[in-house]
């Protein structure tokens, strides 16, 4: 006699939890999702979440193109910056990281230089126009399809205030 019965449902039920678990080891770990490991070094293309890097500093020192001391000001900067931005977004500082260098190259490419910790404080105050938590990476989508249409940088963000007070009227 069994100590316990599992009905049969149940036990292919716990088998398929088995196997999605087991698929999505496999996924992580494949290579379209390798990046090299940093090994305290802060030049990978993306902040991935099983990195032990500060995302203040892999930011600041991306900005700049090279490893920065952790008690760097630029860090200290971009420390301030993540910390005003964090109330204002859904997403972990990593993701506000990766993001503001994405956003930051796409704008270098069209020929505008911003500052990272700017940026990020900028885009901040807009979103806390809104009243509500907002998606950094769309927010950045509008600012930057906004400046590549060719809004200067002050303009752009007076729009998109202008636009993302709204929802405070829907709430």
């Amino acid at each position: 006699m069994a100590l316990f019965s599992v009905p049969k449902t149940g036990l292919a039920l716990l088998a398929c939890l088995l196997c999605v678990a087991c698929g999505e080891e496999d996924r992580a770990g494949g290579s379209d999702d390798v990046i090299e490991a940093q090994d305290g070094k802060t030049d990978a293309a993306w902040l991935r979440a099983v990195d032990h890097v500060d995302p203040a500093l892999w930011l600041a020192s991306r900005e700049v193109g090279r490893d920065l001391p952790a008690n760097d000001l630029a860090v200290g900067r971009m420390r301030e910056a993540l910390l005003a931005a964090r109330p204002h977004f859904l997403e972990s500082d990593r993701m506000l990281a990766n993001r503001t260098a994405q956003i930051g190259k796409m704008l270098m490419a069209d020929g505008s230089l911003e500052d990272y910790a700017g940026l990020l404080k900028a885009l901040a105050n807009v979103a806390a126009a809104a009243g509500q938590k907002q998606t950094y990476g769309e927010l950045c989508q509008h600012y930057y399809n906004l400046r590549h249409k060719g809004a200067a940088r002050d303009d752009a963000l007076r729009l998109l205030s202008a636009r993302y007070e709204t929802q405070k009227q829907f709430r």
